[in-house]
């Protein structure tokens, strides 16, 4: 576990009450990929703000692996080092949401869940999919590509059916070929993806990358190959990609209301409240 740069002095508060002025942050299972992706800094970055404003610490649970995970996590819960969680990421029977949840600990998810139970930030990813693909589809483009991350990532999923959606809208052939899934938010994955898009269909118009690491190396090839393709990503892209657009999830803002939202669940169990805390961010589409 590791703690941020900033470390108010809390010891004096601690010995009067059985709260640790720390908040506990869940990584993804794949960390490196986290630290490289420029979303997570920007969620992070608004974490800070409100937990600064407020007062509080911020813990980060991570590990190589699950076990090491929810070793992290159990030693924050059980041994109460933390106050609440939250975790930077969601996806289907994740047991770690499980053992926090059964215990009845505060908690919520930067993301989505099925569960109507568990307490959420999140874009409205099914809708930012389909404004993404209606962009490229009012601009006439008919054979537009879909690279996105792990299947099992709710996120994914959502974005996927949006772009489905939008395609089914417009009477467009929705194309298995067209579609990837990257288990890694990698550059080299993005390039990788486009040069098999390209050697499937050649006549593609558009792509739409879900992570602007992806988007990178979709970029890359193709500048190399001098292809004349738009590309459009979503959140923290870099200034120098070549972008037609990209959606704007406001992830600053992702992270400001999800440190405020714990807060106030943590407030709310005080007084055994019990709220369906779920807290929808806007997006938009911004051409470059």
């Amino acid at each position: 576990m590791k703690e941020l740069n900033y470390h108010p002095n809390l010891n004096a508060r601690s010995l009067v009450s059985s709260y640790t002025q720390v908040i506990g942050l869940v990584l993804p299972d794949d960390s490196d990929a986290f630290y490289q992706n420029p979303f997570f800094p920007s969620v992070l970055r608004g974490i800070a703000q409100v937990a600064s404003e407020n007062h509080y610490a911020i813990q980060i649970a991570t590990g190589k692996d699950e076990k090491e995970r929810l070793k992290a996590i159990s030693q924050m819960v059980y041994g109460k080092r933390v106050d609440g969680l939250i975790f930077l990421y969601a996806e289907e029977e994740d047991p770690l949401v499980k053992l926090v949840a059964d215990e009845q600990f505060p908690f919520l998810i930067l993301g989505k869940s099925i569960s109507p139970f568990i307490p959420l930030v999140d874009n409205d990813n099914v809708q930012a999919g389909f404004d993404a693909t209606e962009y490229f589809i009012k601009k006439g483009c008919k054979r537009i590509a879909f690279i996105g991350g792990a299947k099992k990532l709710f996120v994914t999923q959502d974005r996927l059916t949006g772009y489905e959606s939008a395609l089914k809208q417009y009477q467009l052939p929705i194309d298995g070929n067209l579609t990837y899934f990257a288990t890694e938010f990698l550059e080299e994955k993005g390039y990788q993806f486009s040069k098999l898009l390209f050697q499937h269909d050649p006549q593609i118009d558009a792509i739409i990358t879900t992570d602007s690491l992806l988007a990178e190396g979709v970029c890359d090839y193709i500048t190399k190959h001098q292809l004349d393709v738009p590309v459009l990503s979503f959140d923290s892209v870099n200034p120098k990609l070549n972008l037609a657009a990209y959606v704007d999830i406001n992830s600053l803002e992702l992270g400001r209301v999800s440190l405020e939202t714990i807060l106030q669940i943590i407030n709310d169990a005080k007084s055994n409240k019990q709220i369906c805390y779920r807290q929808l961010i806007a997006h938009k589409i911004i051409e470059k």
